[in-house]
């Protein structure tokens, strides 16, 4: 020990590994923390397979399956085809699978933007070898066809008769009637050997799968051109009131994309992926550029092998199968999309993956998994245009997608889905308000790991000219800039009748709320909340679009006019979203993955400009009901008036559950996403307490070892005096240590546990790493820790950072602090090496004569009780201190209780005891402490303490 104590403070004479490894090993030393190698893929299928052993997957039925809809069941010999057995990974592989999403999200991670290829993922994150080939005997001995297995080894597709699937899932399937339509439908849940019960997550494909696409659409003509005149006016007036139209020059303007595309932004080299049932004209796509002045770049259609080719579209009215011209028809989603995409992002590729449905698989999802799958992969950005209510889409639905997305993105992939039309109720696909009306929102738009956007409305009717240019400009911009914008609902159309015609919202029954999802508004943790994002989606100021085959071509007559389509809904906003999208990775060089971390990180703080936030007063709504559909909700009418539908969810200040964050300053966005800070993580001026002012009762010791390794190169070492996640569950601590450097601006933390320790004994404890963190700082005073818990609690979250005390004097944004004379250079880690894994970190400022401090420690019986109960932890808080004392008496040790891990709840605080400290020189102490009260009632004794490192001979202290 002491030969290791003096080869660290050699200084820059010693070996750097062996330094670091001292400086380690006494951290070790002190509070037992360790680390931990990721999982491995390991066999979840043992011993025998055996069909006559069998268990039930956990599936929910959906509602249309009913007794009145049921015509009985399906012949023996009908084929199934696109089917899947999805399988799930063990909970160590899970853990180091979300483990590495969170560090690819971490600028301080080696794994920053370390995408995987879906092979990768299967090599990695996926079934075993072993457990693919039993799966696909078992399959094979049933008589079915293996087709293949996914790259990412996480599902296996297979064909086969109805009369041989039922045989080996043990249930039956049954044709139903629903809305004109024919499905199919497992009558009860499958059943698959007990063998396989712990790598088969669920079956897909017994249960009739229908996704609808999101827009509606109107037929417009240009103005007839003026006098003089170049070329008619999109807008239209009439007895006063006007109609405007969003081109892609008025969305730029209006998002402000304009001072991204100044910068030669466009999305070039960027992919976009957009996913759909139906091919699109080129001559449609090619009359939209050159009318909105955009450069010619016709879409590349992609048809998944798996999947089935969409026919020829069609270019007019008059095609044999027009497809309902005028209507919404899947030619008309895709035509929005891949216009909506280019509109925003004209320098981008657009690829259109298009399926037609196969067999009863919807064509969506086969183009999904194709995208995601796919080797190699050929876009970074995924847009989905469509959706299907999570009741429908049964709990397996609902986990089947959310692990698909997840494989996106690990794969680098952004994906962006629709939250739907239908307000609060998004089973309601039909263009009339049913009667019974319940909540339920996009299945597809559930997972975290989706940006889901909706949709908003602007409040431009009182004063438009405020807001839109009599004439327009090139590409028929009108817009004069942003304009204030509610929550899209539109319940009744052009006639007052009731229509199905709002923002998607909602909370999902399935999953949970992730951990970013945090902030102003957020209304708790009930389950994962949409949308996360918004852009104008209303039929009140419709995207232009052009659209032969729906009489809108937007070729001109010999007249001058033309006829176009405008369209709304969140079909509309989503492809937006993508084109922004397509910004960002082209300005920041590569593949963002999940937005939705860094988005809410961006909302905390609204000053920076990145989001429009949709209020009751942006809305214009001068008395806002919850019960009355209006731009201030996304609640539903009922099938004749405005009353007795389904009330939603209102908008509110920060986010809401009809807009989520807001819609976007695209410049501002492109300014604040990779925004870093400019601390020096490597002095010793970030040494001290750090606590979240709304979570108070409980914080962060920090001590900065600034040049531990080299110069700029330290070690940073922190406690975490926190609680259970039950106020029952009592006292945890938890120790943080990694690397710090003057050139990064966030450090990579380790958070480790010790348990089972005695209260000042010699240590029994067990300790492992428990998860990992990210430390940044804003600036001297404020700061920022994400953590990832690794062992199976799911925690996950941001914790803001707040210095408690007024050291902020010792710090500075580039670390060159003169030399500090004073006792706060006591402030740091001590310990008793007797009694190593427990131990103190003191944090003193004699500029408010204060110390705080937090003792690191156990029960008197921690060794029998072992887990987090062996914990314990107390502060000492004294405002006596004064600059070169020597001797501190009558500290109050104090108890806190009744606290939640980084929740809000009211903490208890009581002194248990008090304690004295005397100084025998800036390395060394002795502290003597009584316990009156408490679990620790009675005890008292000394400790010799001293600083884990020694100060630096050159430092002067101040005693």
């Amino acid at each position: 020990m002491t030969d290791t104590r003096k080869n660290f403070r050699r200084g820059a004479g010693v070996n750097r590994d062996v330094r670091r490894n001292a400086l380690a090993y006494l951290l070790m030393l002190a509070f037992g923390f360790s680390t931990m190698a990721m999982a491995q893929v390991v066999d979840l299928v043992h011993g025998s397979v055996d069909s006559n052993h069998a268990v039930r997957l956990n599936e929910s039925k959906v509602s249309w399956a009913s007794p009145e809809n049921d015509l009985g069941r399906l012949d023996d010999e009908t084929l199934l085809l696109h089917l899947s057995v999805n399988l799930k990974r063990s909970a160590a592989t899970q853990g180091a699978f979300e483990k590495l999403l969170h560090e690819q999200q971490d600028p301080a991670s080696v794994n920053f933007h370390t995408w995987l290829t879906p092979q990768q993922v299967g090599e990695k994150f996926g079934a075993s070898a072993n457990d693919i080939q039993a799966i696909t005997d078992w399959l094979q001995a049933q008589g079915l066809h293996v087709d293949r297995a996914a790259n990412s080894r996480m599902s296996i597709s297979f064909s086969g008769s109805v009369a041989n699937v039922t045989a080996a899932f043990a249930t039956e399937l049954h044709r139903y009637q629903v809305n004109g339509e024919t499905r199919i439908a497992a009558l009860g849940e499958p059943r698959v050997p007990l063998g396989l019960a712990d790598v088969i997550q669920s079956v897909r494909g017994l249960t009739t799968t229908r996704t609808h696409a999101y827009h509606a659409l109107t037929q417009h003509q240009s103005s007839v051109p003026m006098p003089g005149a170049p070329r008619p006016e999109l807008s239209s007036c009439q007895a006063g009131a006007c109609s405007y139209f969003i081109t892609p020059a008025d969305f730029a303007t209006i998002y402000g994309v304009t001072p991204v595309l100044q910068q030669s932004i466009n999305g070039a080299g960027q992919n976009i992926a957009i996913v759909g049932r139906a091919q699109v004209s080129n001559a449609d796509i090619e009359a939209f550029e050159h009318v909105t002045s955009l450069p010619k770049s016709d879409p590349i259609l992609r048809v998944p092998p798996s999947g089935a080719a969409p026919p020829l579209p069609s270019t007019s009215c008059t095609d044999p199968n027009p497809d309902d011209c005028g209507k919404p028809n899947d030619q008309s989603e895709a035509t929005l999309d891949v216009e909506r995409a280019i509109g925003t992002a004209p320098g981008a590729t657009i690829y259109l993956v298009a399926s037609t449905n196969v067999g009863d698989q919807d064509g969506v999802f086969i183009a999904t998994e194709y995208v995601i799958d796919n080797t190699p992969l050929f876009a970074n950005i995924l847009s989905i245009s469509f959706g299907n209510c999570e009741s429908d889409a049964q709990s397996s639905g609902v986990s089947y997608l959310d692990q698909l997305f997840s494989q996106a993105a690990v794969e680098g992939i952004s994906v962006l889905v629709a939250s739907g039309d239908a307000g609060v109720a998004e089973c309601d696909s039909t263009s009339t308000p049913p009667k019974l009306q319940f909540p339920s929102p996009n299945a597809l738009c559930s997972s975290s790991y989706v940006t889901c956007v909706g949709g908003t409305q602007f409040a431009d009717t009182s004063n438009p000219d405020a807001y839109w240019r009599a004439t327009s400009l090139t590409g028929y911009a009108s817009a004069l800039g942003y304009i204030p914008e509610g929550g899209w609902n539109e319940p009744l159309d052009s006639s007052n009748a009731s229509q199905v015609a709002a923002s998607g919202g909602g909370v999902s029954a399935y999953l949970p709320t992730p951990s970013w999802q945090t902030g102003v508004g957020v209304p708790g943790t009930q389950g994962r909340y949409t949308p996360d994002v918004a852009f104008s989606a209303s039929q009140h100021d419709g995207y232009f679009t052009c659209i032969a085959s729906g009489n809108g071509s937007c070729v001109a007559n010999a007249q001058g006019r033309f006829g176009f389509i405008a369209i709304s809904g969140t079909s509309a906003s989503t492809p937006s979203m993508a084109g922004v999208v397509a910004l960002l990775n082209q300005k920041l060089g590569g593949p963002q993955g999940n937005l939705n971390p860094r988005l809410y990180a961006l909302a905390a703080t609204p000053s920076n400009g990145v989001f429009h936030d949709a209020t009751p007063a942006s809305s214009g709504v001068t008395s806002c009901v919850i019960t009355i559909p209006s731009v201030c909700n996304n609640s539903m009418p009922g099938p004749t008036d405005l009353s007795g539908g389904l009330t939603g969810y209102a908008l509110t200040t920060g986010y809401d559950q009809v807009t989520g964050l807001g819609s976007i300053n695209v410049a501002n966005l492109m300014q604040q996403w990779s925004a870093a800070t400019s601390v020096n993580l490597d002095q010793h001026g970030l040494t001290g307490s750090w606590y979240n002012p709304a979570t108070s009762g409980q914080g962060i010791e920090i001590e900065v070892y600034p040049d531990a390794y080299s110069a700029g190169h330290g070690l940073l070492f922190g406690g975490w005096f926190t609680f259970d996640t039950t106020a029952l569950g009592g006292q945890r601590w938890y120790s943080l240590s990694g690397d710090v450097t003057s050139t990064s601006p966030s450090a990579a933390l380790t958070i480790s546990a010790s348990y089972g320790g005695n209260f000042v004994q010699p240590p029994k404890i067990i300790s492992s790493a428990v998860g990992s963190a990210t430390l940044q700082f804003s600036d001297c005073t404020h700061g920022s820790l994400t953590y990832m818990f690794t062992d199976g609690s799911g925690r996950s979250g941001v914790i803001p950072l707040t210095r408690l005390l007024g050291n902020g004097d010792s710090c500075s944004s580039s670390g060159a602090v003169p030399a500090i004379t004073s006792d706060y250079l006591l402030s740091g880690n001590w310990y008793d090496p007797n009694t190593s894994g427990q131990g103190f970190i003191l944090d003193f400022s004699p500029g408010q004569n204060y110390l705080f401090g937090a003792w690191y420690t156990y029960t008197s019986g921690g060794a029998q009780i072992g887990g987090g109960a062996s914990q314990r932890w107390y502060t000492l808080q004294t405002s006596q201190f004064v600059n070169g004392s020597s001797a501190l008496t009558n500290i109050p040790i104090v108890s806190t209780t009744e606290g939640v891990f980084n929740a809000s709840n009211a903490v208890s605080n009581s002194v248990v005891g008090s304690a004295s400290i005397v100084f025998q020189n800036c390395n060394s102490m002795l502290l003597a402490y009584t316990f009156t009260s408490g679990s620790n009632q009675g005890l008292n004794g000394t400790i010799n303490l001293q600083r884990i490192v020694p100060l630096p001979i050159s430092a002067v202290c101040g005693l």
